[in-house]
């Protein structure tokens, strides 16, 4: 195949410096959220599956379930603060009240990290395509100073 010279191919189609030009394609961009989504499936795995279930419905007992639940697809700034400090005592789920304590991974998760973790969770059971970014992670974690102990359900209703 001959070699065209690129300049006048542009301006053939119509391109100038004024029009933005996409230099990843949409396959690009595609293996670039599927990254995401699978680091965010690992960690969840990892860190949340031993309580919520892979199914995010729950083990009987261990934790409320995320699948469908409002603490998921509510504020993602409320998300994102449970997950990086954690959550204790009595939580409205459903119909359902639990009373049990998540440990947050603030402390073992990057912002990146988490922000794919959540991101994850919020696509696959909190019926949300606007993904987790690592920069609101940062915005919440630098918001919350130096805290160092869990959220309350209540706290968090204050605040979302």
């Amino acid at each position: 195949m001959k070699d065209l010279p690129v300049l006048p191919l542009l301006f053939a189609l119509g391109l100038t410096a004024t029009q933005p030009v996409s230099m990843e394609s949409a396959s690009a961009k595609s293996s670039a959220s599927e990254r995401i989504v699978r680091s965010g499936a690992t960690y969840y795995e990892k860190f949340c599956s031993g309580c919520h279930g892979s199914d995010g419905l729950a083990l009987d007992g261990e934790a409320p379930p995320i699948a469908g639940s409002s603490w998921v697809s509510g504020s993602a700034d409320r998300l994102i603060k449970i997950a990086l400090h954690g959550l204790r005592g009595p939580i409205q789920v459903g119909d359902k009240t639990y009373d049990r304590e998540m440990p947050g991974l603030g402390r073992r998760l990057s912002d990146r990290d988490m922000a794919a973790l959540l991101s994850f969770v919020r696509n696959r059971w909190g019926a949300s395509n606007a993904p987790v970014t690592p920069a609101a992670v940062t915005r919440v974690r630098t918001a919350s100073g130096n805290r160092n102990r869990y959220w309350t359900a209540e706290e968090l209703l204050k605040a979302p």
